[in-house]
């Protein structure tokens, strides 16, 4: 409103605000059809995989290690499903905020509303204070100085979802999609082994792809508390496990699965290891029946 002040008088002042947000990104495709095709797939996966805690993930809210909301958390979990003449919608809530993923017409829609910006950090000053003063993580605001923020979070959210959903519809039969893993290869003059995804190496990938670590990655202890009660880490005295987990956390780096976060003992996925590690949770919880009518 640049001419408020000469249309207003000086004495009136204002703190403008964003009471919702809404942040789109779309998937454009040739007709309907493909667009109708593609979204079946995805609504069923989102529906099978859209467990609270990864909902939580994608709408970068904190959880434990065990997947849990923090104790200081009481966002309500919702997953809706509606249709209508056009198309479906699945919508996850956390609290007032939400990502939903719908199609119309020819376009695929990921959606991100925000009604409680505070429910997200960021890095910024504090309001009022001297731009020297170095910026720290506070609760974003409603007001429109935390626009670009807005948009940086939001984005975030439609791409950590777009991301997981992306990863069940790939056509690739899942032997070809394991096949360059199952392959010792030579590194830098050493010999890295082949991974088996369906043997030894299964609740190592089914722990590291855990939804929880979606955002903040995962770090060795992390994995330690999660294998540590499973056969893959049974037997092992702390240590032994930890250099244990470290060695296979070199192994997926040298795959290309994994990656380490900049100046953090920290590890993320890949595209290539979300792929595998979410094909590898998909296939060991569909039925024989399921796989069956896949195949035909």
């Amino acid at each position: 409103f640049p001419t408020r002040r000469q249309t207003l008088g000086p004495h009136l002042d204002y703190y403008w605000t964003i009471w919702q947000s809404e942040w789109a990104t779309d998937l454009i495709f040739q007709d309907h059809a493909v667009a109708q095709r593609h979204m079946d797939t995805l609504l069923r996966h989102a529906l099978i995989t859209g467990t609270s805690d990864r909902v939580l993930r994608y709408l970068a809210r904190p959880i434990t290690k065990e997947g849990r909301p923090h104790a200081n958390d009481h966002s309500q979990i919702i997953t809706r499903v509606a249709t209508y003449h056009d198309g479906v919608r699945v919508r996850h809530w956390a609290g007032s905020n939400s990502v939903k993923v719908y199609n119309e017409q020819n376009n695929i829609r990921f959606e991100a509303t925000i009604n409680d910006p505070s429910a997200f950090q960021v890095m910024r000053r504090a309001q009022g204070e001297d731009r020297s003063q170095p910026k720290r993580k506070m609760p974003m605001r409603k007001g429109v100085a935390d626009i670009s923020h807005r948009a940086a979070v939001s984005q975030g959210i439609n791409n950590r979802i777009m991301e997981h959903l992306a990863s069940c519809s790939d056509a690739t039969p899942l032997a070809d999609l394991v096949a360059p893993y199952t392959r010792a290869f030579t590194k830098g003059g050493r010999r890295i082994r082949a991974i088996e995804p369906m043997g030894k190496d299964r609740q190592l990938l089914l722990a590291i792809g855990d939804p929880k670590h979606g955002v903040a990655g995962c770090s060795n202890a992390e994995l330690r508390a999660m294998l540590e009660a499973q056969s893959w880490g049974k037997g092992y005295t702390e240590q032994q496990l930890s250099a244990r987990v470290s060695r296979h956390l070199s192994l997926l780096r040298s795959h290309g699965l994994i990656r380490k976060m900049p100046r953090q003992n920290r590890y993320q996925l890949t595209d290539a290891g979300r792929t595998l590690t979410t094909a590898l949770a998909v296939a060991l919880k569909a039925s024989t029946q399921e796989l069956m009518k896949f195949a035909s």
